[in-house]
């Protein structure tokens, strides 16, 4: 005979269970790639949703006449697996003078997020540094000058870093907070194995109010295994409200790749989904054991 009651009671557990995977998909409120700029990509370029235009800057301060170069075009990400894919590339070259110190020559890229970024939203980005100062027998492997760095930062709205994923010239490995000081993770020490030729993920998290975050490294990093970092941010102005990617004194033919960026938030299910899950759960195993009774009887 059918029962009408297992069939209520598996419809409402499937019904609740479909409205609590729904409310636990992200949502995403940005997202951008290097393919959307198929006709170029400079200052005032704006592709994607969710982000402002973008900033493009190259400046140099050594020595008059001695100056280097820099810029950004629309290439391919050599990082990845399919190498064909389109890739955001900023980088910079020395002059006469050389890199004569920290700041010499810098090339950057940055946007702005429609709104700062919240708690329990992520912004993830991926990057591959292509060092241009190595020798070829160590090509990618290294930093040219101990006065180099290149990755990424989120700034609040004044431009102040609040954090950084950079990695500093002449010591092989990234530094991950906002001062560049303290958080180092070294490849030697098997912290973060990083090959910087090879294109890396970071996921951004930010946790809560206070600044909370963690931070997950997947690709190249830790062997391929997704590594995790923890750490605080100082939320007093606002929070993250840009991103920039750095490429400071990276050496001749330097390069930052990064081929995709995007933010969103993954929610929990609401309580009032998870309850009506226990209910339909409930419901099938009452009358699951009504049954088994009454063939007893």
């Amino acid at each position: 005979m059918f029962n009408h009651k297992l069939m209520l009671s598996g419809m409402l557990l499937a019904a609740a269970a479909g409205l609590a995977t729904q409310s636990a998909r992200a949502t995403v409120y940005a997202q951008d790639n290097a393919g959307n700029y198929s006709s170029g990509w400079s200052t005032g370029s704006n592709g994607g949703t969710g982000f402002g235009a973008w900033n493009i800057n190259f400046a140099y301060t050594g020595p008059s006449g001695a100056g280097g170069g820099g810029g950004q075009f629309i290439g391919t990400n050599a990082g990845i697996a399919s190498p064909s894919t389109p890739a955001f590339d900023i980088y910079v070259y020395p002059g006469s003078g050389g890199d004569t110190g920290l700041n010499t020559d810098v090339t950057t890229a940055t946007r702005s997020f429609s709104s700062a970024l919240a708690a329990g939203q992520t912004f993830t980005t991926d990057l591959s540094l292509d060092n241009g100062n190595t020798s070829t027998t160590v090509a990618n492997t290294n930093p040219s000058t101990a006065d180099s760095n290149m990755g990424f930062a989120l700034l609040d709205s004044s431009g102040k870093v609040l954090f950084s994923m950079i990695c500093f010239g002449g010591g092989e490995y990234w530094a991950s907070d906002g001062t560049n000081s303290g958080a180092y993770f070294e490849p030697d020490s098997g912290n973060i194995l990083y090959n910087y030729h090879l294109d890396d993920t970071f996921a951004f998290n930010l946790l809560n109010s206070a600044g909370n975050y963690s931070l997950t490294a997947a690709g190249s990093i830790g062997g391929g295994s997704p590594t995790t970092f923890t750490g605080s941010i100082n939320m007093a102005t606002g929070g993250p409200t840009q991103v920039q990617y750095i490429d400071n004194n990276g050496g001749n033919g330097s390069d930052v790749q990064f081929s995709s960026m995007s933010i969103a938030s993954t929610p929990v299910p609401e309580p009032a989904m998870l309850g009506l899950v226990a209910i339909g759960a409930t419901a099938l195993l009452m009358t699951k054991r009504s049954k088994r009774i009454s063939k007893q009887a």
